[in-house]
C-alpha cells in the first residue's frame, strides 16, 4: 500500500472517528410549560446534556475523566432553563439575550427593567417594562450552578467524580462568638476523626494565622460542620481538611456553551424551540458581577468554541465583573466565592490573564473571538481589581484591549445600588443610587448592532495611566467632607500559588495558598466634587447633587482583613446653602451655589441626557423618564 493511501485511509478513519464522538451537546429538551406572555411565548424547561471526557474542547472540564458515563461514553448533566420566544418574526431582532444567572437569578431585569423578584419560582418571573421584549429579543435564562438550592432560581444537576482533596472553608465572624458555635462546611469531612485537618484564626490577611490545637475543636458527628467550645473570635477562621466526591463544577460552562450553540445550529438529536430558527440566528450572552466572572473564565478557558469548531456566543456584555473569574471550574468549587473584597478570602477568583491579551488567546486561535463589551461600576476599579484589566502587571503602563472589545466605565455608579432616600445599609455612609439602567439599555443595543451589521460601537471610554485619570489609592485627590473621610485602604489582590498542578489539573493542592507581591491595583482620579473622572458621567454624575463613591465602610471594623463594605457604594449630598457648607467645612460648593432653582436643575440633566444620546450612551426614547427621575432625585434630596 502506497503512502498516499495509508495517509488517505487514516484521515478518512479520523473523520469517522470524529463525527461518531462529536454528536452529543443538547441532546433533550423536556418542556415543562409553553404560555402566552403578550409578545411573546414563555417556556419553562429542562435542558438535558451529554459531552464526550475524549474532545479537546471538553478536556478543559475539572474532574470530567473521573465523572461517571452513560453507555456511550458520555457524561450526562441537566438544567433549568426560562424561555421567551417572540410570536412574531417580522418584530423580531434574530438575536438571543442569553442570560447566565447570578447564583440562580437575574440581574438584567432588575438592571435594566426595574423588575423586582419576589418569587424565585421561573413561572412567577417579574420582567418590569419588559424592555428586552419590547426590543424584539429572544431572551434566555439558563442555570449552570450546581449548588443552588431548589426554589432558589435556576439550577444545573451535575454528577459527582469519586475524588478527594483538601478543602478550606472559611467564616468571618465579626464579634466573639460564645461556646456552641458552629461552622458549616458546604463539603462535608471524609472522616470526622482527621489528625492533620487545621482550625486556623487570624485577625490581618497578611499575617501568618494561629493554629488551634487539634483536640480544642471537633467536626460534627456527619462531618458537615465544626465546633469549637471555647467558641471563635472576630475575624478570619478557617478549617483545612479532606474531603471526598466533587461535583463536577465545571459541566456549567459546557451547559452555557452547548445550549447557545444549540440555539444557533440546533442539534442532530433534538429540535424543541426552534421551530422557527430566524428569532435565533445570533446569541449574545449577558452577565453580570458572578455571572460576568464566569463570562470572563468561559472566554479564557476556550468554551466558546463548541465541540464542532463553531462561536457559541456572537457578542457578550461583560458586566460588573472587574478583573476576576471564579470558582467555577476545579475540584471542590464554590461558585459563590467572589473573593477578598466580600469576603472570600484567597479563592481562586482574581487570577491573571486579567488583559484581553491573554483572556482571548484560546479564542483566537479557534476563530470565535465574541464582540465584548466590558462594563464597570465605580466599586469595580475599588472591589474587582478592575485596573488590572487594562494595565500591565506592575501598574506602570497603559494595556489596550482587543479590537474585538469596548470597555465602558459609568462613573459613579456602584456594584449594587442603594434606593431613594439614601440611607445606610451596615455601612457608615448611606449607599449610592446612581443608576446604571440607561447606559445599560443603550449599550445592549449597540452591542446587538455590532455583531449584526457590524456597526461600530462608540469608543471605549474609561481611565488611563496616561491621562492621568488612573491614580494609586493614596494620589486621589479627594475633596474635604468632614461627613465623608476618604477611604484609608482598599482590598488587596496577590499573585496566588494553589500548588504546582493546579493551572493543568484544576485541583488544589495548598490550602490556603502561598502568596506572591501583591498586584498594584489603581482607582480613577476624582473631580473637586468627589466624582470620578475618565468615564461616562451618567446625568447624576454630570449634573450632581452630591459626591458618588464605588466604596463604602462597614459599621463593623475589619480593616484587618481589608474589608471596606463589599460592592456597595456611598452618597454625600452637597449641603444646600453656602452657610451650611461653611459650618460644616465642606469644600464642596452648596447645591444654592451651582443651581438657581430646580428647573435649572432638569434643564441641565435634560442637556446632559441629549449629549449621552448623540454619543450613543442613551437611547432616545428614555430620555423623558431620565428627566423624571432625576427631578424624582431633586425632591428627595433638595426638596419641594
Amino acid at each position: 500500500m502506497t503512502p498516499v493511501i495509508v495517509i488517505a485511509l487514516r484521515t478518512i478513519i479520523a473523520l469517522l472517528v470524529i463525527s461518531r464522538v462529536a454528536s452529543a451537546d443538547v441532546v433533550r429538551i423536556d418542556v415543562r410549560s409553553r404560555d402566552d406572555f403578550g409578545t411573546h411565548e414563555r417556556v419553562i424547561a429542562r435542558v438535558h446534556y451529554a459531552v464526550d471526557p475524549r474532545l479537546p474542547v471538553n478536556q478543559a472540564i475539572a474532574d470530567l475523566a473521573f465523572a461517571p458515563r452513560n453507555a456511550d461514553g458520555k457524561v450526562e448533566f441537566a438544567g433549568d432553563l426560562l424561555l421567551f420566544l417572540p410570536r412574531q418574526a417580522t418584530s423580531a431582532r434574530g438575536t438571543v439575550f442569553l442570560e447566565v444567572v447570578n447564583r440562580g437569578r437575574d440581574q438584567s431585569l432588575g438592571l435594566m427593567s426595574d423588575a423586582r423578584q419576589r418569587d424565585l419560582a421561573p413561572e412567577n418571573w417579574n420582567l418590569g417594562d419588559r424592555f428586552l421584549l419590547e426590543q424584539g429579543f429572544t431572551v434566555a435564562f439558563l442555570g449552570w450552578q450546581f449548588d443552588v438550592r431548589p426554589g432558589d432560581g435556576l439550577s444545573l444537576t451535575v454528577p459527582t467524580a469519586p475524588v478527594s482533596g483538601v478543602v478550606r472553608a472559611s467564616a468571618i465572624t465579626v464579634s466573639r462568638s460564645g461556646p456552641g458555635g458552629a461552622i458549616g462546611l458546604a463539603y462535608c469531612a471524609a472522616d470526622v476523626s482527621q489528625p492533620d485537618a487545621m482550625l486556623t484564626f487570624r485577625s490581618e490577611i497578611e499575617k501568618t494565622p494561629t493554629v488551634f490545637p487539634r483536640d480544642s475543636w471537633q467536626f460534627a458527628p456527619d462531618g458537615c460542620a465544626v465546633r469549637r467550645s471555647a467558641g471563635f473570635d472576630a475575624g478570619l477562621n478557617e478549617v483545612i481538611y479532606k474531603a471526598a466526591g466533587s461535583p463536577v463544577a465545571g459541566l456549567g460552562l459546557a451547559a452555557v456553551r452547548d445550549f447557545a450553540s444549540y440555539l444557533k445550529f440546533g442539534s442532530g438529536t433534538a429540535t424543541t424551540l426552534r421551530e422557527n430558527p430566524a428569532l435565533m440566528r445570533r446569541v449574545i450572552g449577558f452577565g453580570y458581577s458572578q455571572s460576568g466572572r464566569f463570562l470572563r473564565e468561559f472566554v479564557r478557558d476556550g468554551f466558546n468554541q463548541d465541540e464542532r469548531g463553531r462561536a457559541a456566543f456572537d457578542g457578550l456584555m461583560v458586566a460588573s465583573a472587574g478583573a476576576g473569574g471564579g470558582s467555577f471550574n476545579h475540584r471542590f468549587a464554590s461558585p459563590g466565592q467572589a473573593g477578598n473584597s466580600v469576603l472570600s478570602i484567597f479563592r481562586p477568583v482574581d487570577l491573571p490573564p486579567f488583559t484581553d491579551d491573554g483572556l482571548l488567546l484560546k479564542a483566537k486561535a479557534a476563530s470565535v473571538v465574541p464582540r465584548i463589551f466590558y462594563t464597570f461600576s465605580s466599586t469595580e476599579y475599588w472591589a474587582r481589581a478592575g485596573s488590572l484589566t487594562h494595565t500591565n502587571e506592575t501598574g506602570t503602563s497603559d494595556v489596550p484591549f482587543a479590537s474585538t472589545s469596548r470597555l465602558y466605565f459609568l462613573t459613579g455608579t456602584p456594584h449594587a445600588s442603594g434606593g431613594l432616600p439614601p440611607t445606610p445599609q451596615q455601612t457608615r455612609y448611606a449607599l449610592n443610587f446612581a443608576d446604571q439602567k440607561w447606559v445599560l439599555r443603550a449599550l445592549l443595543i449597540d452591542l446587538d448592532k455590532w455583531v449584526t451589521n457590524g456597526t461600530e460601537p462608540p469608543p471605549s471610554r474609561y481611565p488611563t495611566l496616561a491621562q492621568r485619570q488612573l491614580v494609586p489609592r493614596d494620589a486621589v485627590q479627594f475633596p474635604k467632607i468632614p461627613s465623608l473621610p476618604f477611604a484609608s485602604y482598599m482590598p488587596g489582590v496577590w499573585q496566588m500559588d494553589y500548588g504546582s498542578d493546579y493551572a493543568t489539573t484544576k485541583v488544589i493542592t495548598k490550602e490556603p495558598p502561598s502568596l506572591g507581591a501583591p498586584f498594584p491595583v489603581l482607582v480613577p482620579q476624582v473631580n473637586a466634587d468627589g466624582n470620578d473622572v475618565g468615564g461616562i458621567a451618567l446625568p447624576e454624575v454630570a449634573v450632581p447633587l452630591g459626591t458618588h463613591t464605588g466604596w463604602n465602610v462597614s459599621t463593623y471594623p475589619l480593616s484587618g482583613l481589608r474589608y471596606l463594605a463589599g460592592l456597595v457604594g456611598s452618597f454625600q449630598p452637597f449641603a444646600k446653602t453656602p452657610a451650611e457648607r461653611e459650618q460644616s467645612g465642606d469644600s464642596r460648593p452648596s447645591i444654592e451655589e451651582r443651581y438657581t432653582n430646580r428647573q435649572d436643575y432638569v434643564q441641565r440633566v435634560r442637556r446632559a441626557a441629549t449629549d449621552l444620546v448623540r454619543e450613543r450612551f442613551v437611547l432616545d426614547s428614555d430620555v423623558e423618564a431620565l428627566v423624571q427621575q432625576a427631578d424624582q432625585t431633586w425632591t428627595v434630596i433638595v426638596g419641594r
